[in-house]
């Protein structure tokens, strides 16, 4: 028995330890593996993939606020939108350096992101989308130019959060293989064990408990898996409804037209979000008023129809409290409610209402009611509530859109009253001081009062005129001139014959220069003359006795430069951005005129083609300068009559 009973003991011990080694070595080295796995996930894939998504919500972001900025002018959305980009800076340099530790095809997705993003961020400047308010027709246009670089960009930021969630799933992949492999080598080791536990059941137990742990791991790591199945359900649902509300701004800002905003949000809420739907606004008096509804069902839907422009002076408690709090609710079945928004009291349906707030006003409210059978839930709420948000604005501005037209139409009105039906007593009084000034019956008295009214009366021809100005370049117009080759000595010589007096009147030292021989200008000489008269005249109100206005031309590759400098007490810095708005005044000035030279001198000098700027010092006097083109040869028998429009 020596030696054979040696090594048939040994073998089995042998073979038991071979077996506890194996099972304790074993998962060791799966857990490790699987925990290095894990890290990969947890700090560079899902950091990578949450970066991914905030890129493709910044992008969502951006277009909500070029929109914005272009229908309200609001500067603070433009900034907003730099917000974005920066962030979006951000996430790219934390994307580069995690990002190719994902695999190749995250590296391609995310170079691809970043030219995407690249083109859309340089039509958004190039196109002067948040540089100034663009008219509608130019803004959908170039909106239009650049929109499939947009969504371009988007779906490169979709496809780049799929390669980071194949390399989780992937990753996800090897360490359920892993985890496989190794529950299926500790049941194969364990059975071996157990055979030969039957000669050492201690042993054997130890080989259940290792097994028992093992299953423990396995268990911990479908849990993770449901988890993360969940997660990516939830993902799917955000990213549909960003999708939703993204396409429903897209809507509601398609049109500045107050009716179609209202349709356009009920046609959005049925059926997407409820079987039907209506929507109120408050009147001045505080009555509710239908202005559009819709339902699923066609015959239902004409009958709400016909509650459109009906009023209701006492709206249902439930809602009166939403709009008092401006906070979305989930109302139970109300029959007051259901009769509100013209549904039948006796089907039992769950509600939500949601008021409409713009600029810190709650102006009305959308109600709406779930298929029979449905519950609204809180995201429900949270949803409806969103697309309110956005269709507030549109209906804001719509209705403010209406207002700014019917001011215009009405300021065009009394404009069209004022040039028609002053003009014509003036003509009058005009004709009237003629005719008397030829009368040798006249005092000298008599003839000062006479000239004082023939003043008067061209003042007030000249503000009518400035009045009728302004009102073109405030409706989008150019100020029609006649262009014609102009000599810069006749015009400055013209100007100095025409302020000389007023100017050693008011002890003020007038002075004019040229520097060189300078090219004929390619320009409307009244209108010229009133750019020089306008600023000369604003000089003269503001520099004192003693002061030196002068003005002056140096001639350049394609434009003359003219400068007016007075040694005033010069304007503010703050107020430089101001004085080329219509009816603006500087406080100190004490209404020394309606305020429209300057805006007057501006669109001059545009309609030229040219431009024009104010340079000043407080203490050292302002300088005013402008550009218009040289008459090249031979344009004067091309020169076409340029239009106001």
């Amino acid at each position: 028995m020596g030696p054979k009973s040696t090594w048939t003991t040994v073998l089995p011990v042998a073979f038991i330890i071979a077996s506890l080694l194996s099972l304790a070595v074993l998962p060791v080295v799966f857990s490790r593996r699987t925990q290095r796995m894990h890290r990969e996930i947890t700090s560079i894939a899902e950091p990578a993939r949450r970066e991914a998504n905030e890129i493709q919500m910044d992008l969502w972001g951006e277009l909500d606020k070029v929109i914005a900025f272009q229908v309200t002018g609001q500067v603070h959305f433009s900034d907003q939108y730099a917000q974005l980009v920066a962030e979006q800076q951000k996430d790219y340099g934390l994307l580069k350096k995690i990002g190719p530790q994902l695999g190749p095809e995250v590296g391609s997705q995310l170079a691809l992101l970043m030219a995407s993003t690249s083109e859309w961020h340089a039509g958004v400047v190039n196109g002067d989308l948040l540089k100034q308010q663009l008219p509608s027709e130019v803004f959908l246009t170039r909106l239009f130019e650049r929109h499939p670089s947009y969504e371009a960009a988007l779906g490169a930021a979709a496809h780049l959060e799929g390669a980071i969630q194949d390399s989780i799933n992937d990753r996800l992949m090897q360490m359920r293989n892993v985890e496989q492999l190794s529950t299926s080598l500790t049941i194969i080791l364990t059975l071996l064990a157990l055979t030969s536990a039957m000669l050492v059941a201690g042993l054997g137990r130890q080989m259940r408990l290792l097994a028992g742990e093992a299953m423990r791991r396995r268990q911990e790591s479908e849990g993770e898996a449901a988890d993360a199945k969940l997660a990516r359900a939830a993902a799917e649902r955000e990213e549909r409804r960003a999708a939703f509300l993204a396409t429903a701004g897209q809507e509601l800002a398609s049109s500045l037209d107050y009716q179609h905003a209202v349709s356009t949000l009920a046609r959005l809420v049925v059926p997407n979000l409820a079987a039907a739907c209506c929507i109120d606004v408050l009147e001045s008096d505080g009555a509710l008023r239908r202005v559009a509804a819709a339902h699923h069902d066609p015959e239902r839907n004409t009958e709400m129809q016909r509650l459109i422009g009906q009023s209701s002076q006492e709206a249902p408690e439930a809602l009166a409290r939403v709009m008092s709090s401006r906070d979305a609710h989930i109302i139970g079945p109300s029959p007051s409610m259901l009769t509100f928004l013209g549904e039948h009291a006796d089907e039992p349906r769950s509600l939500i209402a949601v008021p409409l707030v713009s600029r810190g006003q709650t102006f009305g409210a959308v109600t709406a009611a779930a298929p029979l059978g449905r519950v609204f839930a809180r995201e429900d709420a949270s949803l409806l509530a969103e697309l309110a948000r956005h269709a507030s604005l549109a209906i804001d501005n719509a209705r403010l859109y209406l207002e700014s037209q019917q001011a215009l139409r009405a300021r065009e009105e009394v404009l069209a009253i004022v040039s028609h039906d002053l003009r014509n007593p003036l003509s009058a009084v005009t004709l009237a001081a003629s005719l008397l000034q030829v009368s040798q019956t006249l005092s000298e008295e008599d003839r000062e009062e006479l000239d004082l009214i023939d003043l008067s009366a061209n003042r007030m021809r000249r503000l009518i005129e400035d009045l009728l100005d302004v009102t073109r370049l405030e409706g989008g117009k150019r100020l029609p001139i006649q262009p014609a080759p102009i000599a810069v000595d006749t015009l400055f010589q013209e100007t100095f014959d025409l302020f000389n007096a007023q100017a050693a009147s008011s002890e003020i030292s007038l002075r004019h220069h040229m520097e060189g021989s300078l090219p004929d200008i390619y320009a409307d000489r009244h209108r010229v003359l009133q750019v020089l008269s306008n600023l000369i005249g604003n000089a003269l109100k503001f520099t004192p006795a003693g002061g030196v206005i002068s003005f002056q031309a140096i001639g350049r590759e394609q434009d003359v430069l003219f400068s007016v400098t007075d040694t005033g007490p010069g304007i503010p810095k703050e107020n430089l951005g101001d004085i080329f708005n219509p009816y603006w005044q500087a406080k100190r000035t004490e209404r020394l005129g309606a305020g429209l030279g300057l805006p007057i001198a501006k669109g001059v000098i545009e309609a030229h083609g040219g431009a024009i700027w104010a340079e000043s010092e407080p203490g050292s006097g302002t300088s005013f300068f402008f550009t218009l083109p040289i008459a090249h040869p031979g344009v004067e028998a091309a020169a076409p009559l340029l239009s106001a429009n």
